[in-house]
């Protein structure tokens, strides 16, 4: 497997330029929302926002990313933070960013979003669709998608059960479900 932080790095500059618009959904969901309010895998922070009455946290593996993610928030005035502790977000978000891990990661993952979320805290998440059309075609549940000479970037696809088996074996409840064809997304609450 290459090295998923250097090829995240050297895509970010043209990540940046190409996801710059959340999903409604997205939109949707952090526009409720209040206190401290994290997202994992924010990539350059294309669902940065004011949050009313909050704040947002980002983190991302690549560090990027995390640097245009700071670059937006400083640009366009939004109080950010990088860094948080148990217990400590009222809600949050993983729009296309768990499916980039491996398998092995999946559960360490979703602990540890479980341990960060204040208790009744919910959490948007949005993953790749192994039985959507793009998708259906494949055996395994791994593909390496090329982003232009960059590098393969890692995608690891899930079934519904098994990525709400996920969330579920950490101790969250599924209290919506709102899939597209190509994704999997559902909100959670600790």
């Amino acid at each position: 497997m290459e090295d998923q932080k250097k090829i995240w790095n050297n895509i970010a500059p043209e990540w940046h330029e190409y996801k710059t618009r959340a999903s409604d959904l997205s939109i949707e969901f952090l526009n409720k929302q209040k206190g401290n309010v994290l997202d994992l895998g924010s990539g350059s922070g294309r669902h940065l926002m004011k949050i009313k009455n909050g704040k947002m946290f980002l983190t991302d593996f690549s560090e990027d990313m995390i640097n245009l993610a700071q670059q937006k928030a400083k640009e366009e005035k939004i109080d950010a933070e990088f860094a948080y502790e148990d217990n400590f977000f009222d809600a949050g978000i993983s729009i296309s960013a768990i499916h980039c891990t491996p398998q092995k990661d999946h559960e360490k993952i979703v602990n540890e979003i479980h341990r960060v979320l204040k208790p009744g805290a919910q959490f948007l998440i949005g993953v790749w669709n192994k039985d959507s059309k793009r998708f259906k075609r494949y055996k395994d549940n791994e593909r390496y998608i090329g982003w232009g000479d960059k590098g393969k970037r890692y995608y690891y696809l899930f079934t519904e059960k098994e990525i709400h088996d996920l969330f579920k074996q950490a101790g969250f409840n599924i209290i919506q479900i709102q899939n597209s064809e190509l994704m999997i997304r559902f909100v959670v609450q600790k």
